[in-house]
């Protein structure tokens, strides 16, 4: 956002940006919502530096002549008094010695007490104080500042928000002021969409802006189970066993060791798995929805023969240029020290590689797999390299993962299959990309905290539908009292599923070779000597069954109205600091609102109840709202207030 009259040069104190604004120009074009480019360059001929009629939504005014800020954006007070919201005060770019910009920086103060969005964050909810690197990451456990899916957007309670219109990854830096950094391809420098209102009509807006949303199907909203321990058709029948010997309601099976780990389109030898079709058989007619693991690589075999099948698939991405390729004409292949190093990557931007990599799978659907478990993604890490439809490595890096996503999902579409995929990563549009977990976090109570921020900021950012691995995915296995916590909370979340890391994975290292280290309730009731784990995890369960049809109807309408299914406090309460505040609370749709316990030890805690009149889920209770309450959580409830509606007759809304 420049002004395009400021015409001044100021060295910066690094010496390699600079201010320059007599060499490029700004187009502006607003309505309900003011999009700017700023481009390389002057005008074409006959092209004014200003387009249209900037005819902001009402209570807010820009100023665009030059003075000192450069840039003001100023919201009215109810006394129609102009209260300065924010500043564009610098404006710079990184140069080469032969002149090309390669690099474009903006930096700005303002008002605001609030930033939400920019993708799921792990650290932090709110963004103030903080920043994104804007870049997808391959991260196991920890995540902290990084993220497997940034979106270049973020809003504040000011009533404005900003959508960077680039796939390239965008810094945002909310430490001092406000800080937007990129690197620079092609003539236009930099392309925005400002959206006004508050925080659920920006939300929305930035949503429809960037994909209409899909609906998931119902069955997605059940109980999932999952285990990468489970590598055989005889783990399958055990597990379809304790299901109905504990009377446990289960609507998703994912199997992750099911392929060869080779091709990842071959099941294993018949060892494992002696007769697929008929496990596929069995798992339907035990009422589950089968979801298999993918990768988008083509396998760079380090642990034994690769086979004739994999080798017969690398020559020939090869030969027809099926995977990416460095300018140079050589293959690109995943670097030393990166997970699947030295494989390669299909290039989904290729019709032939969708044809070809999907052929191979089609069969898969054929037996009655319904979804796929779109795992990684994030590899794409050489800024050089050409993908097919000519974008480079710095440009596709961000949007590999959805694409990829994407190419699944239109697989099945094809082939007439309702079924879901289920991803870590992706970035901006993930909406029109049915449903993501967490990723991988360890079986602590900080990770637990980092999973309840990162459902909460994926939803602020555009992801409606979320999930995470109860009890967590690495390490020793969780306590008890974790577990519980995390299976309450897993409850009242869009997604609510169990899963667990290889046996003999690299954070397991304290007990025997091949040790069971499933997060099934079951197991892990033998293991802690706990048989509450059991009974309580059947127990939410049941509830979560009972949930369905809510969350079904509340899915709907979060994907027609665009709002997250788990939704921070600011979207439905906006006028309310108390709510914009709230980290750890949460609308389970637009009438729950969930308040998880995250802390050990902790069996009581305060929870904000915003304006109206709430009752508790489990108690009946009712409560006026405006005003912090202090609960009771014992480990087989959760706190979860119902917003009491009323019809016209005075009948409560929500069926009890």
């Amino acid at each position: 956002m420049i002004s395009p009259s400021l015409k001044r040069l100021i060295q910066t104190e690094d010496g390699s940006w600079c201010q320059i604004y007599s060499q490029f120009y700004v187009l502006y074009k607003a309505g309900k919502q003011l999009h700017i480019t700023v481009v390389q360059g002057n005008p074409p001929p006959g092209r004014s530096v200003e387009e249209a009629t900037l005819n902001l939504p009402e209570g807010f005014t820009m100023n665009l002549t030059g003075n000192k800020k450069g840039c003001l954006l100023k919201r009215l007070s109810d006394k129609n008094e102009a209260i300065e919201s924010f500043s564009i005060d610098d404006f710079a770019v990184e140069r080469l010695e032969n002149g090309q910009i390669t690099r474009v920086r903006q930096r700005g103060q303002w008002k605001a007490s609030h930033v939400w969005g920019t993708g799921e964050r792990y650290h932090a909810v709110d963004l103030s104080g903080s920043f994104s690197s804007g870049c997808v990451t391959e991260k196991f456990t920890e995540q902290g500042e990084q993220t497997y899916l940034p979106v270049p957007f973020f809003m504040t309670e000011q009533g404005f928000g900003c959508f960077a219109e680039t796939s390239i990854p965008v810094k945002l830096d909310f430490q001092d002021g406000f800080l937007m950094e990129k690197k620079v391809q092609g003539e236009v420098l930099l392309q925005e969409t400002w959206f006004f209102g508050t925080p659920g009509s920006i939300l929305k807006q930035f949503i429809l802006f960037t994909g209409r949303p899909v609906l998931p199907p119902e069955w997605a909203f059940g109980v999932w189970i999952s285990a990468n321990g489970w590598n055989s058709d005889a783990d399958v029948k055990e597990q379809l066993q304790a299901l109905k010997r504990y009377h446990y309601p289960a609507d998703v099976m994912v199997l992750e060791a099911w392929s060869d780990e080779r091709t990842f389109y071959c099941w294993n030898d018949a060892a494992h798995w002696p007769d697929p079709v008929e496990t596929v058989k069995q798992i339907r007619e035990a009422g589950l929805h089968l979801v298999l693991w993918q990768i988008p690589v083509i396998k760079q075999e380090h642990d034994g023969e690769p086979g004739a099948q994999l080798l017969a698939d690398e020559r020939e991405a090869i030969e027809r240029k099926l995977c990416v390729f460095r300018r140079d004409g050589t293959p690109y292949r995943i670097p030393e020290g990166v997970w699947f190093s030295g494989s390669l990557l299909p290039d989904f931007s290729n019709p032939e590689t969708r044809k070809w990599w999907f052929e191979k799978r089609r069969y898969l659907l054929e037996m009655g797999v319904e979804g796929f478990k779109t795992d990684g993604g994030e590899f794409l890490l050489d800024d050089t390299v050409q993908l097919h439809d000519g974008r480079s490595g710095l440009e596709a890096h961000n949007p590999y993962p959805g694409e990829y996503i994407a190419a699944y999902q239109q697989f099945m579409q094809e082939n007439h299959v309702q079924g879901v995929t289920f991803s870590r990563a992706d970035s901006t549009g993930a909406q029109t990309r049915p449903l993501h977990w967490a990723g991988d976090q360890k079986s602590t109570w900080e990770e637990l905290r980092s999973q309840l921020r990162a459902g909460i900021s994926a939803g602020l950012s555009g992801v409606l539908f979320w999930g995470f691995d109860i009890g967590g995915f690495a390490g020793e296995l969780p306590g008890a009292e974790l577990y519980l916590r995390a299976t309450a909370l897993a409850c009242f979340s869009p997604v609510m599923q169990w899963h667990a890391e290889p046996r003999n994975g690299q954070f397991y290292a304290t007990h025997a070779r091949g040790f069971n280290n499933d997060r099934s309730p079951w197991n892990l009731a033998e293991k802690l000597q706990e048989p509450r784990v059991l009974e309580i995890s059947v127990k939410f369960a049941e509830l979560r069954k009972k949930l369905q049809p809510y969350l079904l109807r509340e899915a709907a309408w979060c994907t027609a109205h665009g709002r997250p299914l788990m939704a921070h406090l600011c979207l439905d309460f906006p006028e309310d600091e108390n709510a914009c505040a709230c980290g750890e609370q949460y609308m389970l749709g637009r009438d729950l609102l969930v308040c998880p316990i995250v802390y050990e030890g902790m069996r009581t805690r305060q929870v904000w109840l915003p304006q109206g009149t709430w009752k508790h889920y489990f108690t009946g209770e009712k409560y006026s709202g405006r005003q912090y309450r202090i609960f009771d959580c014992p480990m087989d409830q959760m706190i979860v207030l119902e917003r009491v509606r009323e019809d016209e007759a005075g009948n409560p809304c929500l069926e009890d």
